[in-house]
């Protein structure tokens, strides 16, 4: 069995570790985790979030070994880095360190560079500028389409194209839900409706 290679114990407090995000996402219903942080002396369950698992820890600096069990059995990812024992087991190795740039100012070179003042073309707006009257409203704002009698002065203002959009969300107790989307274009007295349907698996 692996021995911790770190010192100090895991239930240090927060401020003396690092918070590691260990995810799993090879299925399984029951998910956790153990390691060398504390001996493999306790199992953490995993946060189930969709079809990952995951879980936050706070460790001190070291290499750890540690390894998942979903469904009762030891596993481990195999895209992340791990080591085999002589008893052909075989561990994921985590590396938590807190290295900080000797040159933190080093970084500044990646920030974007500030937009020159030659780019912006708007002038600020002066006292005068305050004192115009504002610019007069279209004369379509002034009349309302909806609840107007049918008159030649309601007609003439009518809008000749109109979109109106609508979404419909259906939820069930059933493993599935439907969204709609309804889609109507009117030009003058010509309608078309567009609807589109999308089911939702939970």
């Amino acid at each position: 069995m692996w021995q911790n290679e770190s010192h100090g114990i895991v239930n240090q407090p927060p401020e003396q570790g690092i918070p590691v995000m260990i995810t799993w996402n090879y299925g399984g219903n029951n998910v956790a985790v153990e390691g060398s942080w504390d001996n493999w002396a306790s199992r953490k369950a995993l946060q189930r979030a969709g079809k990952d698992h995951s879980i936050l820890m706070v460790l001190p600096s070291g290499v750890y070994h540690y390894r998942f069990i979903v469904d009762g059995e030891e596993r481990y990812v195999p895209d992340l880095p791990n080591v085999a024992d002589e008893m052909g087991h075989v561990c994921n190795l985590l590396d938590v360190n807190d290295h900080v740039p000797e040159n933190p100012e080093g970084v500044s070179e990646f920030e974007a560079p500030p937009s020159p003042e030659s780019s912006y073309g708007q002038a600020f707006p002066g006292e005068e500028d305050f004192a115009k009257e504002p610019m007069a409203v279209p004369s379509q704002l002034h009349l309302t389409v909806l609840g107007m009698e049918n008159s030649d002065t309601g007609s003439s203002s009518k809008p000749q194209h109109v979109v109106l959009n609508h979404v419909f969300i259906e939820k069930n107790l059933a493993s599935k839900s439907v969204v709609a989307l309804g889609l109507t274009h009117r030009f003058q007295s010509k309608y078309v409706t567009v609807v589109l349907y999308k089911p939702l698996k939970r």
